[in-house]
């Protein structure tokens, strides 16, 4: 996840005489491989010199040195798991200031001492360096007895750390066998987890009706077949009119495996009497861009003068299909669902 990162005109790099621009520099820094992020900084060291630092991550998570960087105005280079973020989520560059970093020159002045002062002929000096710029949210605790202090205007309670952008980092993740990419794929799924897994449909009268999902695939993939047989093409809307709550299910389920996109409306008890919900009918398949309508075989004939010129589907007639189950490759980006709500 790549951070963005701003920068003022004033922030500089300095290098053998030179100021670079600190946006700059990073961008070419970026520039090399296995290089992901970069923020480059102005530091002093103990010793007292300055020195142009940049701090990177790399996709690899290997550590870089600074002759990876050849040729570029950089005298450091300090490799990190993450860049530390401010409270806008941007580069926190007062924090990578604060770093503590060997004096180079400093330290290859103490070898060649040490060196002159024991006789040595050769010598080697090994030091590393941790940065851990994360540091995990505590919330301040409050004993029972007690009650928590109030918020400042903003929000924070005083004396209370600001919370820390949270911060994603790694490559993508991999992909799961058999894991589900789109909902066409969890409910393939499920009807896979064993007969005694499926849905539970109560009616008004308490009667309670177990579908299992094995049996909801199997009929929804006729619904699709039908469709699909029909000319519903991927991409397509289905406007969705149900008597009851298994038959919504199933006639869902199959725009779905057909590839079509959902446009369920809740069905009117008596259209004649109910002008109101007769209009909206009419409104929301207008809007829709007058799809098919796949509808209870009780509702079919109570919209076909609401919705002239529809092409109406019989939900009975499309689970009796004989057509053999169409896979239909749905791309997991594509919508679903479109929902007309009362608002």
């Amino acid at each position: 996840m790549p951070i963005r990162t701003t920068h003022r005109v004033s922030e500089l790099i300095r290098h053998q005489g030179r100021r670079y621009p600190v946006a700059v520099v990073e961008a070419r820094v970026r520039e090399v491989a296995d290089v992901a992020e970069c923020a480059a900084v102005q530091l002093r060291t103990p010793g007292g010199s300055t020195r142009s630092v940049a701090f990177v991550r790399t996709v690899s998570g290997r550590a870089l040195t600074v002759e990876s960087l050849a040729g570029l105005p950089v005298d450091d280079v300090v490799t990190v798991s993450c860049l530390p973020l401010d409270d806008r989520g941007g580069v926190d560059y007062a924090t990578l200031r604060q770093a503590a970093l060997v004096d180079a020159p400093r330290l290859a002045e103490l070898e060649a001492g040490w060196r002159e002062s024991h006789g040595l002929g050769e010598s080697v000096v090994l030091y590393g360096e941790s940065y851990d710029f994360g540091a995990p949210l505590a919330r301040p605790a409050y004993a029972a007895s007690s009650a928590a202090p109030e918020r400042e205007g903003d929000g924070r309670i005083p004396g209370a750390a600001p919370a820390v952008p949270a911060y994603i980092q790694g490559p993508p993740l991999l992909p799961v066998p058999g894991d589900a990419r789109t909902l066409t794929d969890t409910l393939r799924r499920a009807a896979g987890s064993g007969a005694g897994r499926g849905c539970h449909f109560v009616d008004s009268a308490g009667t309670e009706r177990f579908l299992p999902y094995a049996e909801l695939l199997e009929r929804s993939e006729q619904v699709a077949a039908f469709l699909r047989g029909d000319g519903v093409a991927a991409g397509d809307r289905v406007l969705i009119l149900a008597a009851g709550q298994e038959e919504f299910v199933v006639a869902l389920w199959g725009a779905l495996l057909a590839g079509a996109v959902a446009v369920p409306v809740t069905a009117s008890a008596d259209y004649q009497e109910r002008k109101a919900e007769a209009e909206s009918l009419r409104r929301i398949w207008t809007t829709a861009r007058e799809p098919r309508v796949l509808a209870s075989p009780a509702l079919v004939e109570a919209v076909r003068p609401l919705l002239e010129g529809a092409s109406l589907l019989s939900l009975a007639e499309a689970e009796e299909c004989s057509a053999a189950p169409v896979a239909v490759d749905v791309d997991p980006d594509s919508p679903a669902l479109i929902l007309f709500t009362s608002g």
